[in-house]
């Protein structure tokens, strides 16, 4: 897609060249929609965080076995550590979507993780509260509009991604070769559509899946 001042190229480009300010202004191009705030989650530190509150459960519906991130774990529903929930959310290779199912399970580690900080084990223990606070404080980067407290209630609100949330990603039609390197192709009428409803906060089409 355009970046200001670049041509054209991948949207993760855009923070390579400008940082946040120039993603921002790329999305907001692309998309018609206002950024308002800016969150950076930096799944390192959020290893910590997995660490504090006893691990994570999730529920792999397969076996995944990537040597770039060093896991090889068994499909079911397992407790997970730092180290293999942050291997999980940062493989790709061992999926058939790539990128999109890393987004995908970047999203679930951030919801089970959110529930597991909420129950009453973690949030009635002011030691733990502590060290989770520490933990994810070295996993969290804010623009100077968002303040602490907005942070921390947007990633509260993750935790309900995997009951009453709502998750999407724009729709693809297919893929490319370019000068640039393979890309995603966004699949234009689908996602204008999730684009107009989320800016005049209507229902999504039902042509968009989670």
């Amino acid at each position: 897609m355009p970046i200001p001042g670049h041509g054209r190229n991948k949207i993760n480009a855009s923070f390579a060249f400008g940082g946040a300010p120039l993603l921002i202004e790329t999305l907001e191009d692309a998309t018609g929609l206002r950024i308002d705030g800016y969150m950076e989650i930096g799944f390192g530190g959020f290893a910590g965080v997995v660490n504090s509150v006893g691990g994570v459960r999730m529920c792999l519906p397969e076996a995944v076995k990537d040597d770039y991130a060093h896991i090889d774990l068994p499909a079911g529903c397992q407790t997970l550590n730092g180290k293999d929930a942050l291997g999980y959310v940062r493989s790709r290779h061992a999926f058939a979507e790539g990128d999109l199912a890393r987004a995908k399970h970047q999203r679930e580690f951030l919801a089970a993780l959110m529930s597991k900080i909420a129950s009453p084990a973690n949030v009635l223990m002011p030691w733990k509260l502590h060290s989770i606070g520490v933990s994810g404080a070295q996993g969290l980067a804010v623009d100077n509009e968002m303040s602490p407290l907005m942070a921390f209630k947007t990633v509260w609100a993750l935790k309900g991604i995997s009951s009453s949330g709502t998750s999407v990603q724009v729709p693809i039609a297919g893929n490319a070769s370019t000068n640039v390197g393979d890309v995603l192709l966004w699949d234009k009428p689908k996602a204008l559509a999730l684009f107009e409803a989320l800016r005049n906060d209507t229902a999504l089409p039902t042509s968009v899946s989670p």
